[in-house]
């Protein structure tokens, strides 16, 4: 590989140690050769002139990209999946009511970006090498996603299946960090800058990756209950979680006990934050001498909104 880029290179260098590591992972041999039975090597003719002698680069790069980014969407696709059956929700925007916390942003997060088919033809690598490469810079989501799949591929989960598995892409952040350094539109900081969010997300994620576990082992309990002719052995779905103004009548019993926990947590959050904004409220609208009783006038969003002080000093004339 070489050390410095060109107009014709991949933004994306990998040093040489990295690339013998590469070759020398069974998990991502495997990947490579189905990627090469199965997609597509061609690119399109806005880069093949200037790229055509570097395609096998490209293609490894491609190839990376595809090992970090294609878990991900299929993780959120097995959440979502996971979300309808708990829910029995009719509107995609009440699926996140089947986690909460970090799991819960995490999946609004992978929710809102993978719902352009753009972006999840990205997700996949499909089409043009050259072009799935460079829609990596294309947005601050994208470098989000890509820095975040990066911290998520050195997490070792104990569920993981036997076999051979993926290496570690820690080191594809020093090449992402190089690229935006290089980039005009992002620069040196940016690399710095997006950290704390791909931290963020990258804990909601194993966080919903754990809320995903627990909620299939209580839909395989609810589908397939020990005792059929016991009264309890199909619960009718928690109704914290159906849609706001619906009723579960209907579809996959849940259990409520492990859901309803953490629903019950949910609520109560929500309670201490309406506890907290009512103390708020209460204090502003005390005299401000002990003991006087006022009836309070102002609207409750003048309180919560304050407004612009503004300081005035009398000047005394001299002499």
């Amino acid at each position: 590989m070489p050390s410095a880029n060109t107009a014709s290179a991949s933004p994306f260098l990998l040093r040489k140690d990295d690339v013998e590591c590469l070759a020398h992972s069974e998990g991502f041999s495997i990947l490579r050769e189905h990627l090469a039975e199965h997609y597509n090597f061609d690119l399109c003719d806005e880069h093949t002139p200037a790229y055509l002698e570097d395609r096998s680069r490209w293609l490894m790069i491609r190839d990376v990209l595809h090992a970090l980014l294609v878990p991900v969407v299929e993780l959120f696709d097995k959440a979502l999946s996971l979300a309808a059956l708990a829910t029995n929700a009719t509107k995609s925007e009440d699926l996140e009511y089947a986690f909460t916390g970090q799991a819960r942003s995490a999946f609004l997060w992978l929710q809102c970006f993978l719902s352009s088919e753009k972006e999840r033809e990205w997700c996949y690598t499909r089409g043009c090498p050259a072009c799935v490469i460079d829609h990596s810079l294309d947005s601050e989501f994208c470098v989000r996603l890509l820095y975040t799949a990066c911290l998520l591929s050195d997490v070792h989960y104990p569920f993981t299946i036997d076999g051979p598995t993926l290496p570690s892409f820690m080191f594809f952040l020093d090449s992402l960090e190089r690229a935006l350094a290089r980039d005009a539109l992002y620069g040196p900081d940016f690399f710095e800058m997006t950290q704390p969010k791909a931290v963020a997300t990258r804990n909601g994620i194993e966080e919903l990756i754990h809320q995903c576990i627990e909620l299939d082992v209580v839909i395989s309990q609810a589908s397939s209950p020990s005792d059929p002719s016991s009264p309890q052995s199909s619960v009718p779905g928690s109704p914290s979680l159906a849609p706001l103004g619906a009723t579960p009548s209907s579809g996959l019993k849940v259990k409520r006990s492990k859901i309803a926990r953490r629903q019950l947590k949910l609520q109560v959050e929500e309670e201490q934050w309406m506890d907290e904004m009512l103390k708020r409220c209460w204090d502003q609208l005390q005299p401000a001498q002990q003991g006087q009783v006022s009836t309070p006038t102002q609207s409750l969003d003048a309180v919560l909104k304050e407004g612009p002080t503004v300081s005035v000093t009398e000047l005394r004339p001299s002499g």
